[in-house]
């Protein structure tokens, strides 16, 4: 709203929007009186790294609102015309309307003392994924930010003690997820890396995940994903080998 205007939040009960089951929603709007979106732009709107904004914009804002919504379980609608503003809707499902229960345990076989690199600039998510996998039994090493990472996985190698996994946040400045795992990936190519981001499965099209990265889990990773998403990688790493 470059020019001011009016931003009006709303909560109701609403019903189920189209494509989901009959059951009461609970509607969230943030609606604005401001420019509004083209049809192109609301289309890539949620895409993580676009921006209308030119440098001022990092292209993040939506694509992590995304990200939430998607891990609570819930859609986003949006209604949008060129000046005559945007709505954005979050439709989450009521309490008690019928949700699932929580998943039956999986059988975890993860061997012992693993060593993994966790390489994340977001020291709160650093410490808890250390703590939890430092539970597990496992060796944990923590990198402050992508080039970090990349650092601490060359002087592992160059002194003959690899990492098992390497798990790593998507959105960091400078050296992001992305660069991370091409760098592990070049140097040692058979090493898992597991990709986190707040911003869903989204990122991943057609059941494929990005160049360089065996496995992608939605961030912050419950205890259960993050046991499976090893599991999973290290069941590929055991194929290769």
């Amino acid at each position: 709203m470059p020019d001011g205007g009016t931003l009006t939040l709303r909560t109701r009960l609403a019903p189920a929007p189209a494509g989901t089951a009959s059951l009461p929603h609970v509607a969230i709007e943030v609606a604005d009186s401001g420019v509004g979106m083209s049809e192109a732009t609301r289309r890539r709107c949620l895409e993580p790294f676009f921006t209308t904004k030119g440098e001022r914009g990092t292209g993040l804002g939506l694509a992590m609102v995304y990200g939430m919504t998607e891990r609570h379980g819930a859609s986003i609608e949006i209604d949008t015309a060129l000046h005559k503003g945007t709505t954005l809707r979050l439709n989450f499902l009521a309490q008690g309307a019928g949700a699932d229960g929580a998943a039956a345990p999986s059988n975890y076989q993860i061997p012992a003392n693993l060593r993994i690199l966790v390489v994340d600039d977001d020291p709160m998510v650093l410490k808890s994924l250390r703590d939890i996998l430092e539970i597990d039994g496992h060796e944990v090493v923590a990198a402050d930010g992508g080039q970090a990472g990349i650092d601490h996985f060359n002087r592992a190698v160059d002194a003959g003690a690899g990492y098992s996994v390497v798990i790593t946040d998507l959105g960091m400045p400078y050296i992001d997820g992305r660069k991370v795992a091409s760098a592990i990936k070049q140097r040692a190519p058979h090493t898992p890396v597991i990709l986190l981001t707040g911003w869903g499965q989204r990122l991943v099209s057609d059941g494929d995940n990005p160049m360089y990265v065996d496995c992608v889990l939605s961030k912050p990773p419950k205890l259960r994903e993050l046991r499976e998403g090893l599991c999973k990688v290290l069941r590929g790493a055991a194929t290769v080998a």
